[in-house]
């Protein structure tokens, strides 16, 4: 399903190595070239793309780019967009309100 969501998301004839989705792959541009602002990055523990996610954010850093990591406990990749789960479940609604409160004061910061 993955391979499909990608498909439609990237140019006609790229891979997965595409830079929209392999930031630190061989085709994309050094992240000391990127001009980033600084960045808030939210990491479901759960997550199967979990380690990706940190990797990334380490190379951010090395790179020397200010990067801000929330890790969201015991939840899976987009927790805070099933509506059902933050309303009834106590710990996803709390999860998704500890992500916006983070986003907020984040941005209030910059």
């Amino acid at each position: 399903m993955l391979d499909k969501f990608l498909a439609y998301a990237l140019p006609e004839g790229a891979t997965k190595d595409h830079p929209f989705t392999c930031p630190m792959g061989s085709q994309a541009r050094p992240l000391e070239s990127v001009p980033l602002p600084p960045l808030l990055v939210s990491v479901a523990e759960n997550d199967l793309i979990r380690d990706t996610n940190l990797e990334y954010c380490n190379a951010l850093r090395a790179a020397g780019k200010e990067v801000e990591v929330l890790i969201n406990h015991g939840m899976s990749h987009s927790f805070y967009l099933n509506k059902y789960a933050v309303d009834m479940d106590p710990t996803t609604g709390e999860r998704a309100r500890e992500l916006i409160d983070a986003i907020k004061s984040f941005i209030s910061r910059q």
